[in-house]
């Protein structure tokens, strides 16, 4: 049975986020190479993975296993979506900033009880919180990973691995039980 799964900021080929960021790599090459087998050591071939924005080097994406969906960020947005879609990625979701990606059902799917809205953005809307909506997101790499609305799913929190929807929803649930204000804010 195939599974879903989620993540952010790879940045193949980027010496600039290798540095800005911290990566614990020596080099551009080895934090590729780390991102890709740790990728392929848990995703499969029939297995959906949501990809939130800053792919990085879309010639990655032949070396990687699933069904890529990309919700493009602000590096991808300088691509178009041909040259994307030549690369392997299955689908292109273009995001709107902030005020209008709640209304994009493209990146957006309902499980159980949660709307679970995919943006590069966190959100900055008060209105995700009475739409029993979940936002993952990317974008700020390591700063911070959990929100009272959101979780960060980009790959320098999760140690450089994509994250499943089961984990997704071990954060949901996490959050909706013992949320504190004086932790997370």
């Amino acid at each position: 049975m195939s599974k879903v799964w989620f993540t952010s900021d790879t940045h193949f080929g980027s010496e600039r986020t290798l540095k800005l960021s911290k990566r614990p790599f020596k080099t551009v090459k080895e934090m590729d190479e780390t991102i890709i087998n740790n990728w392929n050591s848990i995703v499969s071939k029939e297995d959906t993975i949501y990809h939130l924005g800053d792919f990085g080097d879309f010639n990655k994406a032949k070396e990687l296993n699933g069904n890529i969906i990309l919700i493009s960020g602000n590096y991808d947005d300088k691509v178009s979506d041909k040259e994307i879609l030549d690369s392997g990625i299955k689908k292109v979701i273009r995001e709107f900033r902030y005020e209008t990606w709640i209304n994009n059902n493209n990146s957006q799917f309902k499980y159980d009880k949660y709307y679970i809205q995919m943006s590069h953005y966190p959100s900055h809307l008060d209105e995700i919180f009475s739409l029993n909506t979940f936002n993952l997101f990317g974008h700020i790499h390591k700063l911070q990973m959990v929100k009272e609305f959101g979780l960060n799913v980009g790959i320098d929190c999760h140690n450089f691995y994509p994250i499943d929807l089961d984990t997704v929803l071990f954060y949901r649930n996490a959050i909706d039980k013992f949320y504190d204000d004086e932790v997370f804010r």
